[in-house]
C-alpha cells in the first residue's frame, strides 16, 4: 500500500505514536495504565511502531548541527566595495593677499582643487595642519588640536591693508573628531591635547580661494591640528602616519604651507624677471623627492632633500616645508603626484596630491 520511502522513514509514524500515548494517558477506560511504568508503556508502544523508531538515529542531534549554509569551494560571496581612501593634499597657501589678488596664477588652480575636493572627493571633514601653527611654550613633542566648534579667525601677519583684518571664513568645529584625532595620536605616542584657537591665515586666506562660501561652500567640519615646534622632518612623517586612518571614513587631510619659502630674500627678488636659483633648484628636486613610487624611497629622498645645500636658502625656518612631511606620512602607501607649481621671486608654489580621486559613478 505504501511505498518503501515511508516504511523507511520513522518520521512518518511520529503523529500516530503522539496519538496512541495520549489516547493511553488519557483513556477513562485503561485504569491499569496507573500501574504501569513508563518502560512497560514504551514496551506496548513497540507492538504498534516499527523498530526502527526506537534505534539510534543516524543523523546528529539538531543541537549539534550547523545553521551556516554550506558553501562549496568554487561558490564566491560577494562582498560590499571598499569605500577608497580619501587623497590627501598639500596647498602652497601664499601669503594673506592670495584671497584678494584674483589675477595670480595660483587663484584658478586653487579654485580647481577645491572643486575637486567638494564635486569629486565629498569629504565628511576636512583635517588641516598650517604651517602658521606651531605651538609655542611647550616642548617639540606636543601637539594641539582645536576642539572648539565655533572660533574666530587669527590675523597672524601686519603691515597689510585694512580690509585684510575684516576677512571672514565661516567654518564650523567638530569637538568629537577633535578628541578621535587625539586618541590616534596617543596611540602613536604622541602627545596631544585640545583646546580652543582660531583659524590662522595659512587656512583662511587659501580656503577662501579654494572653498569661495558663496560659490563652493565647505559645509563639512574643519578640524586644524598643529604642527610639532621642531624642524624635525621624521616627527612630521609619524605625525601624519597616526592620523591617516580618517581618510578611510572619507575625511580629507589638507596641509598647507609653501614648497620654497623665504621672506629674508622677497624684498631682493620681487619684481626680477628670473625667480631665485634656489627656488628653482630646491622645489624641482622636492618634486623627484615626492614623487617616487615606494613610500619607504620617497621617505628616505624627502629627508636627504633636506642636506641639499639649496635647502636652507629655499627654507631658512622649515615651518612651512613640514606639513609636507605630514602629507606624506599620511599618504601611506599612496603616490603622491605635483598637480601644477610656479617658480616666483623667492617663493615656490607646488600643490600636491596623495592618492587617487574617487571613480566617476
Amino acid at each position: 500500500m505504501f511505498d518503501t520511502w515511508v516504511l523507511r522513514r520513522p518520521a512518518f509514524f511520529i503523529l500516530p505514536s503522539i496519538v496512541i500515548i495520549v489516547a493511553l494517558l488519557m483513556s477513562a477506560s485503561s485504569p491499569a495504565l496507573s500501574l504501569l511504568s513508563l518502560p512497560q508503556i514504551l514496551t506496548k508502544l513497540k507492538t504498534f511502531l516499527p523498530v526502527s523508531y526506537f534505534n539510534t538515529p543516524t543523523t546528529a542531534p539538531l543541537s549539534t548541527l550547523s545553521t551556516t549554509p554550506s558553501v562549496s569551494s568554487t561558490t564566491t560571496i560577494s562582498q560590499p566595495p571598499k569605500m577608497p581612501k580619501a587623497p590627501v593634499y598639500f596647498f602652497s597657501h601664499g601669503g594673506p593677499d592670495v584671497q584678494y589678488n584674483t589675477t595670480h596664477p595660483v587663484y584658478p588652480v586653487l579654485q580647481s582643487i577645491g572643486k575637486e575636493i567638494t564635486q569629486k572627493v565629498k569629504p565628511s571633514a576636512v583635517v588641516v595642519f598650517s604651517a602658521h601653527w606651531q605651538p609655542e611654550n611647550v616642548g617639540p613633542d606636543e601637539i594641539h588640536v582645536n576642539n572648539a566648534e565655533k572660533t574666530d579667525l587669527i590675523y597672524d601677519f601686519y603691515g597689510f591693508p585694512p580690509h585684510f583684518y575684516k576677512a571672514t571664513f565661516p567654518s564650523t568645529g567638530s569637538p568629537s573628531l577633535a578628541s578621535h584625532i587625539i586618541s590616534l595620536l596617543a596611540k602613536s605616542n604622541i602627545r596631544a591635547r585640545g583646546l580652543s584657537r582660531g583659524l590662522d591665515h595659512g587656512v583662511f586666506s587659501g580656503f577662501n580661494v579654494a572653498f569661495p562660501p558663496a560659490s563652493n561652500p565647505l559645509a563639512v567640519p574643519l578640524v586644524q591640528v598643529s604642527l610639532f615646534n621642531s624642524e624635525n622632518p621624521q616627527a612630521h612623517f609619524l605625525l601624519g602616519e597616526a592620523v591617516q586612518s580618517l581618510r578611510e571614513q572619507n575625511i580629507v587631510i589638507i596641509c598647507t604651507g609653501m614648497t620654497v619659502h623665504n621672506l629674508r630674500d622677497m624684498r631682493l627678488a620681487f619684481g626680477q624677471p628670473q625667480p631665485m636659483p634656489y627656488a628653482v633648484s630646491f622645489d624641482n628636486a622636492l618634486k623627484e623627492a615626492v614623487e617616487q613610487p615606494d613610500a619607504e624611497k620617497r621617505k628616505e629622498e624627502m629627508v636627504r632633500v633636506l642636506k641639499r645645500p639649496d635647502a636652507r636658502q629655499a627654507h631658512p625656518w622649515m615651518d612651512h616645508l613640514m606639513p609636507l612631511y605630514i602629507a606624506a606620512g599620511a599618504a601611506g602607501g599612496d603616490r603622491g603626484r605635483q598637480t601644477w607649481t610656479m617658480h616666483e621671486a623667492s617663493f615656490a608654489w607646488a600643490q600636491y596630491r596623495f592618492g587617487e580621486l574617487p571613480e566617476e559613478k
